[in-house]
């Protein structure tokens, strides 16, 4: 019989591939989210399903398996290069607005590019020498991924949200001070959007962070120190629910938080609640008899 938290974990897995493929339907049959930056939503979208659709299921079949080890590799990659994407996009469109509709769509595919094809030529490197962790070269490998590929990217989205949040923070000001009060209220909305959609993204951002900690401490232990006995037991365990946590959180903030999405989201139910009023409503045949 498997265990509460193994079956657990496979219902969340399966609600994860559900959630984040709602997202994506949504900004592909939803014009309104046809923007580029929910085309950059869309491709974190597609790291979360490969998130809960590959990784979790083989964590939970093969965790010690080469492939998974490649797979945890290049999904953390991917997630971190997508999460980059989004932050830049968030920081061109508030720091340089004029510059940003000349920038955004050639920028947004090179991202998407980017954001996939350097995790996928990383994550191979180990065959070079085999894959084999007890060579000093596996240990510099792995020491540079979790440094240029997590804690480098992560000071530069610091950086940006801090900045990003100052910049709006001076808008507002400015606006107040040399602008009508009809003016005042449109920009004023204008910028209390982008600064709720920058806000989303830096939840998201730090939600991934954290949740990725107890695989980057795991793999740090074993590859980096091979001291299995500062492990916890419980500690494997934890980590794929962080990891499935992560996933997950990302597609409920877009509902929730993000306008745009919340705006189609509350269409949607609105017209199924009235097709379900009207089915309800007793037909002039059915009365009659």
């Amino acid at each position: 019989m498997a265990e509460p938290s193994t079956v657990a974990l496979w219902i969340l897995s399966v609600i994860i591939v559900v959630a984040n493929c709602s997202v994506c339907a949504l900004v592909c049959f939803k014009k309104t989210l046809r923007t580029y930056t929910n085309w950059l939503v869309l491709s974190l979208a597609v790291s979360d399903i490969l998130t809960g659709g590959v990784l979790l299921p083989l964590l939970l079949i093969k965790p010690t398996s080469l492939v998974t080890g490649y797979v945890v590799t290049l999904i953390l990659l991917f997630g971190v290069a997508n999460i980059c994407a989004v932050t830049y996009d968030r920081y061109v469109a508030i720091i340089k607005p004029l510059l940003y509709r000349y920038l955004a769509p050639k920028f947004f595919k090179r991202a998407i590019s980017i954001s996939w094809l350097i995790p996928i030529i990383y994550s191979v490197l180990p065959l070079a020498w085999g894959t084999n962790p007890s060579k000093t070269i596996h240990i510099v490998y792995v020491v540079f991924l979790e440094f240029f590929g997590v804690v480098v990217p992560y000071i530069f989205i610091t950086i940006a949200y801090v900045r990003i949040f100052r910049q709006v923070r001076r808008s507002l000001t400015m606006r107040k001070n040399f602008e009508s009060v009809r003016e005042q209220r449109k920009d004023r909305g204008r910028i209390s959007s982008d600064a709720q959609v920058a806000k989303v993204f830096c939840i998201v951002s730090t939600a991934f962070l954290l949740s990725w900690l107890p695989i980057l401490y795991l793999t740090t232990v074993y590859n980096v120190l091979n001291r299995p006995d500062l492990l916890p037991a419980v500690l494997d365990t934890i980590s794929l629910f962080t990891v499935a946590t992560g996933s997950l959180v990302d597609p409920l903030l877009y509902a929730f938080l993000r306008p745009d999405f919340g705006v189609v989201i509350g269409n949607f139910c609105q017209k199924n609640s009235q097709v379900e009023g009207l089915s309800k409503k007793p037909s002039i045949a059915s009365s009659s008899c």
